[in-house]
């Protein structure tokens, strides 16, 4: 099984410029933006994501971004409204989150977001969509299965990647890889998608040795054995990056 990826975050950044909020929220308005930040962000807030303060001392600037970037109530709000935070989520219909338990700060840049990218299309055999990375999207498009995949590692969002680079096909080209192009033939996905893995395999050959290449062909069968289809993909990525320095450095 593959470990989870975490991306390299900062331990702090400088604050954003606070922006008006709405004066009052009234218990219904406080209901209907946790269903709002839900569906934007694939799960109901917790009370950090909603006191910008407090989330910035504990090193998680990115959770102040988030609240920043639209008009919510505050914690205070809630609190006044409904007595603690989990009883609004409750009562919004959601089952509340455990808080976190250990500090995730932002990006450590662009590069961070260029790494991500290639780990994403060893694991799952194409450079991210848009809707990968950002659940409200890909819950709007019909396409909820990619919401897991997103979830199960620590990954860059869709905002992060705007801004940085402004849009994803930006992104994929700055980390050597062919975009998704808007309209293309099935033939011309397969090709952009073969080009990819060959370009990931060609930056991952990091060891030129027999031991590195025994290594990854004992990883493919082990994958193979457990099942497990992410596994595989990212063991035979790894091969071929194998391979392919062993043939560098034997001069065939």
């Amino acid at each position: 099984m593959l470990p989870r990826y975490e991306v390299r975050r900062l331990d702090v950044r400088e604050p954003l410029a606070p922006i008006a909020r709405a004066a009052r929220f009234t218990a219904d308005d406080i209901l209907e933006a946790i269903r709002r930040w839900a569906q934007r962000y694939g799960e109901p807030p917790i009370s950090l994501d909603w006191e910008p303060a407090r989330a910035r001392r504990m090193g998680q600037p990115w959770r102040a971004e988030r609240f920043e970037a639209g008009v919510w109530p505050t914690v205070r709000m809630v609190r006044g409204r409904f007595g603690n935070f989990n009883a609004a989520v409750r009562a919004a219909g959601l089952r509340p989150r455990k808080a976190p338990t250990r500090l995730r700060p932002n990006l450590t840049g662009s590069e961070a977001i260029l790494d991500a990218i290639v780990e994403w299309t060893r694991r799952y055999g194409d450079v991210p969509a848009m809707a990968d990375w950002d659940p409200f999207r890909a819950r709007e498009l019909g396409q909820e299965w990619r919401i897991p995949r997103y979830h199960d590692g620590d990954w860059p969002s869709a905002r992060s990647v705007a801004h940085h680079y402004g849009s994803f096909a930006a992104a994929v080209s700055a980390a050597g890889l062919v975009p998704r192009a808007r309209s293309s033939t099935r033939a011309a996905r397969d090709e952009a998608r073969r080009l990819n893995r060959l370009a990931v395999a060609a930056s991952r050959g990091e060891r030129a040795d027999a031991q590195a290449l025994a290594d990854a062909v004992r990883a493919v069968a082990a994958s193979r054995q457990a099942g497990d289809p992410v596994a595989l993909h990212a063991a035979l990525m790894d091969l071929a990056a194998a391979a392919l320095a062993y043939a560098e450095a034997a001069g065939v």
